[in-house]
């Protein structure tokens, strides 16, 4: 059973958090105490509550593997420090263009991508028109500013001025299959509607269908934070027309907590790293510890709060954002651009200070190898108006989906048959563990299940790699990792548990991953056969029946160990070497 708390349980349905402790005080909904004593309720006993239903339904798993038919590529305006830009990557887009104003943020594109097309400067002065027809997929989180109403319907003519209308034009000159705008929530209700009217027929002029507009709770997408964003998708109107439709991203089945960002576990493999943070002057020090985890000023003493509050504290409303720690078993508020102001305080759960820098990537789910330019101020800037990477991954698969579709559609593409479908994500995979005894009846032990024809090509040229190729990561457990560590291994047996969905007769390369250091050296798989764990450790059965990849190693791909996301069961990941030397 999936534990839920109540303030979790209000956020995903959009309620206070009175309204969610009266459900289970009234017996609506079963309410229970965890093994610390929290108050909440358990996700399976909320069939009928639809956020939670989704997540108990979820098709997260098989989403997750889905992979582009072909190199899509994309357009990014205003965008920042990259965390949409790296989750789109993920999902598989290759960007063309990205164009950001800020200094600083557009160096910490070039330090961790320095293969992306960086374009600083104001968009206004930016020529989209040589890309036009050459690019998949363009988005932009464009800032929500106030619009003109003197047309009589609305439309381009009433966003001249914002940097919707740049959007709007750098649409017009690439003519995109596809584009995504993203805001705030409050974009929904901007001026009672008439915003989000003018922007939905500025879509209509340009040609294009836009998809019912959703508001996405981060929360739902594996991000530890309570941050909400609203989507636009838009289809081009002869694409549209084809009967190609957007399903949007299925959420994960639960939800990440602080707890989730700063261990090790399902979301990183290591501990947050140290690094630089703010601290409190003494006097807010003294304030802060005294607010108990997940608390606020109204757990102070009266009299602190009093001093605290100053004249706010005879003022109505909750202001629950002030003097505000933060609970490790929660997800976080939604960060700002920075971690300690007094209306919206962000303090660590069992600390007294702010929380850090690294911290506050974790939250927004960026990797640790992604670094921030600039000094203290400017990397919590950066990170604090970032898309979480995590969202921005999920949203990126079901675009993804989507173009995979529209180009099987297209009468120009080649036809696929049903199991490419499957491979390249226009049908859901069929991710279960491979039966190793099965496995052993159609393949005999020793005999080859591939022999990989790169082999005799690249057998004596240890430097030379092609990054088009298959690589399987593979997590190597601690009491075997000497030889990899030496880069002396000459074989790998893989777990009892082995995915379906990795497609041995196209893998290539491997890849040992060391717990808490990540990927460092690359070896060519020479022939992957059906063994048993006994060939390599006495003691075992034999007849503990396994995958065994005879490899060769190559050369050592990063200086230093890399660290990153292991996808399937946080122990393999089936990918290309182009995507990991992206990474």
């Amino acid at each position: 059973m999936t534990f839920l708390s109540a303030t979790n349980l209000a956020d995903l349905t959009g309620t206070s958090l009175a309204t969610a402790q009266k459900w289970g005080e009234n017996g609506i909904y079963p309410y229970h105490k965890n093994e610390k004593g929290k108050e909440g309720f358990y996700m399976e006993e909320l069939t009928d509550v639809e956020p939670v239903r989704m997540m108990l339904e979820t098709n997260w798993d098989e989403e997750y593997h889905v992979a582009p038919l072909r190199d899509y590529t994309s357009v990014e305006l205003f965008a920042g420090a990259g965390g949409l830009a790296l989750g789109m990557q993920l999902a598989g887009f290759r960007h063309v263009l990205l164009n950001e104003i800020d200094a600083m943020a557009c160096k910490t594109l070039r330090l961790n991508h320095p293969e992306w097309n960086v374009l600083e400067g104001d968009i206004h002065q930016v020529d989209f028109t040589p890309l036009r027809g050459k690019v998949d997929f363009l988005s932009g989180g464009f800032p929500c500013q106030a619009f003109s109403y003197a047309g009589k319907k609305g439309g381009l003519n009433d966003t001249r001025g914002t940097l919707f209308f740049e959007l709007a034009r750098a649409v017009r000159e690439i003519q995109p299959k596809v584009f995504m705008g993203e805001n705030v929530k409050g974009l929904l209700s901007h001026e009672e509607g008439k915003t989000l009217d003018i922007i939905r027929n500025a879509i209509k002029e340009l040609g294009y269908t836009l998809v019912e507009p959703r508001v996405l709770k981060a929360i739902m997408y594996q991000v530890p934070q309570k941050r909400e964003r609203l989507i636009l998708i838009a289809i081009r109107n002869d694409i549209y027309q084809r009967g190609v439709r957007f399903k949007w991203p299925d959420p994960y089945h639960r939800i990440m907590t602080l707890r989730d960002a700063f261990y090790s576990g399902e979301l990183y493999d290591r501990d947050v790293p140290k690094s630089e943070g703010q601290l409190y002057p003494a006097k807010k020090a003294h304030v802060m510890a005294m607010v108990p985890e997940g608390g606020d000023w109204r757990d102070l003493p009266i009299e602190e709060q009093k001093e605290y509050m100053g004249g706010s504290f005879y003022l109505g409303g909750g202001k629950t954002g002030m003097a505000r720690r933060l609970s490790m078993d929660e997800p976080s508020l939604t960060l700002t651009c920075a971690p300690a102001q007094k209306q919206t305080e962000r303090c660590h759960p069992i600390e007294t200070r702010p929380l850090t820098v690294r911290e506050y990537a974790r939250i927004q789910t960026f990797p640790d190898y992604w670094k921030f330019e600039g000094n203290m101020l400017d990397q919590y800037k950066q990170i604090g108006n970032a898309v979480p990477v995590n969202l921005a991954f999920a949203i990126g698969r079901s675009l993804i989906r989507l173009l995979n579709e529209i180009d099987a559609q297209d009468p120009e593409e080649s036809q696929f048959e049903e199991a490419d479908k499957v491979a390249h994500g226009m049908l859901p995979p069929k991710l279960f563990e491979i039966d190793m005894f099965d496995m052993h009846n159609q393949y005999p032990q020793n005999s080859t299940i591939i022999q990989n024809p790169f082999v005799k090509k690249k057998r004596n040229d240890n430097n030379s790699f092609d990054d088009s190729k298959n690589v399987l990561v593979c997590l190597v457990p601690d009491k075997y990792i000497v030889p990899y560590t030496n880069q002396d291994a000459r074989a790998y047996f893989t777990g009892k548990k082995f995915p379906s969905t990795v497609k041995l007769n196209k893998l290539y390369y491997f890849m040992p991953y060391t717990k808490g250091k990540g990927i460092r050296d690359l070896y060519l798989i020479e022939v992957a056969r059906v063994g048993t764990k006994h060939e390599f450790v006495t003691e075992a059965d034999e007849n503990d029946f396994r995958l065994v990849f005879e490899i060769k190693f190559v050369k050592q791909l990063f200086n230093d160990y890399k660290p990153i996301k292991l996808m399937i069961w946080r122990t393999f990941t089936d990918t290309n070497l182009r995507a990991i030397l992206a990474m």
